[in-house]
Parts: C-alpha cells; sequence; structure tokens
C-alpha cells in the first residue's frame, strides 16, 4: 500500500506542474466518528483530482468533473460528481461516488476561496463512512 502512496503522490506532483488550477481545503467529515482532514485537487483540461486525508480514518482519492450552475459577480455555484477510491485505515478498500457542490468566491484574478458540501456513497466494504463532507479552502489558477 505504501507504493501506491508514493505513486499516487508522484503523479500528484507531475499532475501539479500540467494543471491550470490546484487547491487546499480543510475537510470535516460528518460520516459517524467525525473527523477533520485536508485535500488537495488539481484541475487538468476540464477534469478535478482529489486527494483527501482524514485523520485516523482514510484516505480518498477521486476523479471527476464539476459544473458551473450560476454566477452573479465574483460568486459562482458549481454541482458535480465523482468516481472515488477509498483507502481506510483498517485495510478495508472500497469504491463509491461523491455527488455534490460548491460555491467559489473570487479573491483576485487568479485565488478563489472555495466552499463546499458533498455527499459520499460507497461499496459494502466502505459504507461505514457514507456520509457527508463539507470543506473549505483556495483555489490558485494558472
Amino acid at each position: 500500500m505504501k507504493k501506491l502512496v508514493i505513486a499516487v503522490a508522484l503523479a500528484s506532483a507531475s499532475i501539479a506542474a500540467t494543471a491550470t488550477e490546484v487547491g487546499v481545503s480543510a475537510v470535516r467529515d460528518f460520516s459517524g466518528a467525525d473527523a477533520n482532514g485536508h485535500r488537495i485537487t488539481a484541475g487538468i483540461g476540464g477534469v478535478s483530482l482529489s486527494a483527501t486525508h482524514i485523520n485516523n480514518r482514510y484516505n480518498r482519492y477521486a476523479v471527476g468533473k464539476d459544473f458551473q450552475v450560476f454566477k452573479l459577480g465574483p460568486v459562482a455555484l458549481h454541482a458535480g460528481a465523482a468516481a472515488v477510491y477509498q483507502d481506510t485505515d483498517k485495510g478495508r478498500d472500497g469504491y463509491g461516488l461523491t455527488l455534490g457542490t460548491k460555491a467559489t468566491v473570487g479573491v483576485t484574478k487568479s485565488i478563489d476561496a472555495v466552499f463546499g458540501v458533498e455527499r459520499f456513497v460507497g461499496q459494502d466494504r466502505v459504507k461505514q463512512y457514507n456520509g457527508n463532507l463539507v470543506t473549505a479552502g483556495v483555489s490558485f489558477k494558472f
């Protein structure tokens, strides 16, 4: 499993070099034992890649797509979905789907504040982690 984590880290570094958008967020998981974590995201060619770590619970890797639904001034609302692989601390890994919404607020031309809510639904092996995530962070555009 450590080799997989190292491979994902190396792939993330190369992806960040070609990304059009990179973000970092604080995350709160409300799926049972409430826990905090963090997320790194990269946007490449309209596709969103993310890696989320929830302390002492799991790592979640996702590939998805966001769609802008509404924009008014510097505020934009987005809806999205992602396919997810979840690597749990208990060794019960599995796949799932997230559906969510986020709001972005332009701070400068290349920096956005990002706030989001998403729902995770997974296979039986990881269904104990089904639930909501709330995120708050910053996104940098290139």
